[in-house]
């Protein structure tokens, strides 16, 4: 059954939509809004705003907007019902469709979610059982409380082959399903189990959403494999809904303390961010199972301003994180790297030494990325001949010219002339090859993304192709056509002031002289209200009923500090604050949109006698068309246009 109008509208109020959008973007206040980088669009500069006050954000560079679904939707790549479920979920609010089995009219991404969900409920709920008590065993051995256990969701894969399978197809899931989001497998018998006698970490989004699961070999209670022992961990395939690459384990958890750090500790496995997290580490999030990627360093980078790596002492965990530093700092983020006493892993050693020694270690063992670079060269044998010198500090300074921000680039290679002894000069000029080096690499790398990006575009032209490459994503919305400041500002003051402020605008502007699109929707949607009703409802078009474009344009209104602009009172308009006389402001925006479409008109009834003269052709209508829009105009500048409306009403 859908989803009652009631509980969507409980969602809207219960969910706080600069929370929502702090999970993806970091914002900052600016008066009474805040603003961020689009999570939309590439930017150096914010343009993103969200305005806490009307429950709506705008973009002013790709000019997309909407309000809390419409953000999750467009972020995510969800349905509208399974973005409801999604943020009711966040606010504990329980849905009446949520007691049954999974709708039938669910899409294949919202289908898999829910099977992912039931079967996170699944594996937990056997700890409670008789069959799961291996898995119970298990935790409380590695020292996991109980407030831990529910905290990550953790827990145990029953040592059967249809344990999870058979309770899920009861519950209605098919086992189709079940094979799309890797929780069955098919045999000549049917589907079956795919983890079995693990115990079970789910790998949520940091949203909430359950993406997948990590299964952990359990001695003497996982089955063996046919070819042998069986593998420590089984994780998650790829799936519709889950990507590892752009996924950090246990991010759920720790993204509120990360921003209290500034900072996000990284290490390698699920116990390692269990454990310390249980310790009162509470910043650390794992890769899951990946080398770090730069959808995984962008993720971490909305909470953090810096990386620390925590990494094996072993040639391959100093690869690993060699291989980290460069993907960091060319995300703009700061990195550090730490390594425990005596090749210790966290789990054990936070277990053994506990919290504060594990602090104590990340505070007085961390090094800077130069530091840490020079030290492992100097381990290697790098730096004992000139060539491996040489070698060094380019690679070294091309690390550095990654570095976005300048002064920090300065200290660098401040810091890399002193622990190298390279006199500074000579770094400084190795430094500017790589940084020219850099550059080239950029442009590069943009002319590659614009090609794509141009691909994209063509293969979503097309119908069936879009359709193939992404049949179950909602395609994000357009962006909005461009609309003035006057008559996003006229569409803020009807819907803030109602019927007298419609009245006052709509009997002396005509429709066409709207931008097409959401604010000519919008402006026909007022008339319609204000004819059936004799009033003005604003909630459908922030809501999002009338459809996308509208609440893009609404948006546009009412987040933009849309003013009467101080331009304005160069060309002769009088300049009136909206808030202290909003009619006023209202009859100057109007002036300046008839004034700007006059303008369009003189210009193309000039074209059309220009190509008349041309062509031999009879200039006198076209003159009259002329002298009739030049009237016109004198009548907007002298304020006489404002006759215009009550000669309509007469």
């Amino acid at each position: 059954m859908p989803i009652p109008d009631s509980v969507i509208e409980d969602v809207r109020h219960a969910v706080d939509l600069v929370d929502v959008v702090g999970d993806y973007v970091r914002l900052r206040r600016s008066g009474v809004r805040f603003v961020g980088l689009c999570p939309f669009h590439n930017e150096k500069s914010p343009s993103f705003s969200v305005d806490p006050q009307k429950n709506l954000y705008y973009c002013f560079g790709c000019r997309r907007g909407g309000d809390l679904f419409k953000f999750v939707q467009e972020v995510e790549g969800m349905e509208f019902l399974e973005t409801v479920r999604l943020l009711a979920e966040r606010a504990g609010i329980e849905i009446p469709e949520e007691r049954g089995g999974p709708s039938e009219a669910a899409s294949e991404r919202e289908a898999i979610h829910n099977a992912l969900r039931f079967a996170a409920r699944f594996y937990y709920q056997q700890l409670q059982t008789e069959a799961g008590q291996p898995g119970l065993d298990y935790y409380r051995q590695r020292g996991f409380t109980k407030q831990t256990i529910t905290a990550f969701g953790l827990g145990f894969a029953p040592d059967r082959w249809d344990a999870l399978t058979e309770a899920a197809l009861a519950a209605h899931y098919t086992p189709e399903v079940l094979v799309k989001a890797d929780l069955a497998r098919e045999g000549s018998r049917g589907v079956y189990d795919r983890f079995r006698g693990r115990a079970m970490f789910p790998i949520v989004s940091h949203v909430g959403k359950v993406l997948g699961f990590g299964g952990r070999i359990i001695p003497g209670v996982t089955p063996p494999f046919k070819d042998g022992d069986p593998p420590k961990y089984i994780n998650s395939s790829e799936t519709p809904v889950y990507h590892k690459s752009e996924v950090l384990y246990g991010l759920r958890q720790a993204k509120q303390a990360i921003r209290g750090e500034g900072e996000a500790l990284l290490v390698e496995g699920y116990t390692d961010v269990v454990s310390l997290h249980q310790a009162g580490v509470e910043h650390v999030v794992a890769s899951s199972g990946t080398a770090l990627t730069p959808q995984q360093i962008r993720l971490a980078g909305r909470y953090a301003q810096a990386l620390v790596l925590l990494y094996d002492a072993d040639s391959a965990g100093l690869d690993a994180a060699l291989r980290a530093i460069d993907l960091v700092l060319a995300e703009g983020l700061g990195v550090y790297a730490v390594a425990l006493p005596d090749g210790a892993d966290p789990d054990a050693f936070v277990q053994q030494f506990g919290a504060d020694a594990f602090r104590t270690v990340l505070r007085e063992e961390r090094m800077d990325f130069v530091a840490f670079r020079v030290a492992v060269a100097k381990r290697r044998g790098e730096l004992d001949t000139p060539e491996g010198q040489g070698r060094v500090v380019r690679g070294l300074m091309a690390s550095v010219a990654q570095i976005p921000d300048p002064i920090v680039q300065d200290g660098y290679v401040q810091r890399a002339a002193q622990l190298l002894r390279v006199p500074d000069a000579t770094l400084r000029g190795i430094f500017r090859e790589a940084l020219s080096e850099a550059g080239r690499s950029q442009r590069q790398a943009a002319r590659a993304e614009a090609r794509t990006a141009a691909r994209v575009v063509a293969r979503a032209a097309n119908p069936a192709e879009k359709a193939r490459t992404q049949p179950s994503r909602p395609a994000p919305s357009r962006p909005a056509p461009s609309a003035s400041p006057a008559e996003l500002l006229l569409v803020k003051l009807m819907l803030e002031h109602g019927m007298p402020m419609v009245e006052h605008v709509l009997t002396r502007m005509a429709l066409t002289e709207f931008t097409k699109g959401g604010v000519r929707t919008a402006i026909e949607r007022l008339t319609a209200q204000a004819q059936a009703d004799d009033r003005i409802d604003a909630a459908p078009f922030t809501d999002g009923t009338y459809g996308p474009e509208v609440q893009q344009a609404i948006a546009a209104a009412l987040v933009e500090r849309y003013a009467v602009s101080d331009n304005w009172a160069r060309v002769g308009i009088d300049v009136r604050d909206p808030h202290r006389d909003p009619f006023a402001a209202a009859t100057s925006a109007m002036q300046v949109l008839k004034l700007l479409r006059l303008d369009q008109a003189i210009a193309e009834v000039q074209r059309r006698i220009f190509a008349a003269d041309q062509a031999g052709q009879d200039l006198r209508s076209l003159q009259e068309d002329m002298l009739k829009c030049q009237r016109m105009k004198r009548d907007v500048q002298t304020g006489a246009f404002l006759d215009w409306g009550e000669q309509n009403a007469a």
